[in-house]
């Protein structure tokens, strides 16, 4: 039952990650848009966010393993807002893809 319940938050937190990531992508596209950014800059900013994710995968674990799971969790989360908020301050398709 124990697995279970391991499976379930795993899976469970896969999915608000990724149901935030499919409401932020396409504001950044349709933001871009707007602001005149070229296709190509969309293109890169989206692609960036999945280069992101395979860079997260790679390195959170050590991440973790040094300094624990909630530690790990609040940085993550931090960084994940300041992206965000910097997503209202800062007008450019570099600092949009970073």
């Amino acid at each position: 039952m124990t697995l279970l319940i391991s499976f379930a938050a795993l899976f469970v937190s896969v999915f608000l990650l990724q149901l935030g990531l499919g409401g932020v992508v396409p504001l950044d596209a349709l933001s871009g848009t707007e602001l005149g950014f070229t296709a190509e800059q969309i293109g890169t900013m989206g692609s960036m966010h999945f280069v992101g994710f395979f860079i997260g995968c790679w390195w959170a674990p050590r991440l973790m393993g040094t300094v624990g799971h909630s530690r790990a969790f609040a940085a993550f989360t931090a960084a994940g807002t300041i992206g965000l908020i910097a997503h209202m301050m800062i007008v450019n398709p570099t600092a949009w893809a970073l």
